[in-house]
Parts: C-alpha cells; sequence; structure tokens
C-alpha cells in the first residue's frame, strides 16, 4: 500500500501529478505575484549586480567567475530587485533560469521581475518554480527562432498552475527541502575530495 502523509486528497489535471492534498489552495502565478520595472535611476543609492543562473537561481555577479557577459557602463536602466522578489531571465527560464532572491540588487533591463505577495514564503516559492517538471511548460511558452534566444512573457508566465500549501506548512517544506540538500551536498563534496585523494 502506498504511503500517503495526509488524510485526504483532491484530483487535479496535470501530467506529473493527479492529486495534492485537500487543504492545497489552486492558484496561478498572477495571483502570487506582481510585476515591477523599478530601475536604478529611480533611488539614490547603487545596488550590486545580480545574476540569475540555471543551477543556482539568484546569486550575486562576483560570486561568480563563468559570466563572461560584457557589463556595460551605464546600469541607471537596470531593474531594481529585493529581497524576496521572483527574477527570471526571459531568455533562458526555459532552461531554469529563474528563482527567489536573497539578496537586494540590480539585473538587466531584459529580466522579469516581480514583487511576491506576503502569504507566499519566498524559498518554497524558489523550490516549487525550480522544480525540473516546470521546465516543460516555460519550454512550451517560450519562443522565437533560435532556441539560445527563446523568449517568454510574463503575461504567458502569469497564468501557470500553482499548488500552494498554507504559508507555515510551506515554511516547513522548504526547511526538509534546505536540510536535506545540506546533506546531500556535503556528500558529494566529500566524495570529490575522495576521488582526488584517490587520484594523489
Amino acid at each position: 500500500m502506498k504511503f500517503k502523509p495526509y488524510e485526504e486528497y483532491k484530483k487535479v489535471d496535470l501530467p506529473w501529478i493527479d492529486e495534492i492534498p485537500s487543504h492545497w489552495e489552486e492558484s496561478r502565478v498572477k495571483a502570487v505575484t506582481k510585476l515591477k520595472s523599478t530601475r536604478q535611476k529611480d533611488i539614490d543609492s547603487e545596488l550590486e549586480l545580480l545574476s540569475v543562473y540555471r543551477d543556482y537561481g539568484v546569486v550575486k555577479r562576483t560570486e561568480k567567475d563563468d559570466n563572461h557577459n560584457i557589463i556595460p557602463e551605464d546600469l541607471s536602466n537596470y531593474k531594481i530587485v529585493y529581497k524576496g522578489d521572483l527574477v527570471l531571465n526571459k531568455m533562458k527560464v526555459w532552461q531554469g533560469s529563474l528563482g527567489v532572491s536573497s539578496y537586494d540588487g540590480i539585473v538587466s533591463p531584459a529580466y522579469i521581475v516581480c514583487s511576491v505577495r506576503s502569504n507566499i514564503f519566498g524559498k518554497y516559492l524558489n523550490y516549487l518554480l525550480r522544480n525540473k517538471m516546470y521546465l516543460t511548460i516555460y519550454n512550451r511558452l517560450s519562443y522565437g527562432v533560435r532556441v539560445d534566444q527563446w523568449d517568454m512573457r510574463y503575461e504567458d508566465f502569469k497564468n501557470i498552475e500553482l499548488f500552494l500549501p498554507p504559508k507555515q506548512e510551506q515554511d516547513k517544506i522548504a526547511g526538509f527541502l534546505d536540510h536535506n540538500l545540506a546533506k546531500i551536498d556535503k556528500f558529494v563534496e566529500l566524495t570529490e575530495r575522495q576521488i582526488e585523494l584517490l587520484k594523489e
């Protein structure tokens, strides 16, 4: 018999899942985000440059040395990102280049930036939208002639379905994933170290 951690479930119509806990809310991206486009020139202070990576989500540009895109001298038109905002590299969302930011900063004007409603725990939304199951949706919504220059509009992205537990439960789920991913990362690090020792 298959173990089910919740007492009651309800049916949903998605290719990768057929039911969710009955108390989870069926929603859409547009119900939990709001498009924003405040620019660096609109505020008095200068913020740090951020990047969005497929494997890491939103990171400080200075933390990665493999981004060889030329930084323009004038960053006044770059978009403001505050901690907790959702950021998407709309040309590479189909690869997974999106995430909820842990930093204040600025990103390319070509990126999509959204504030996130207060009833949503940012880390949960980050895990949810970066789930590989959603990549098939981003792929379908992206368009263009060349794959490496596909584009996706917020107007399409905002209609994606979401399934949301209460905020306290979102926090617990994200905490569980944080804990287990940290254990996996530590295991990978130890394995890589052992391989290097064996090589020596």
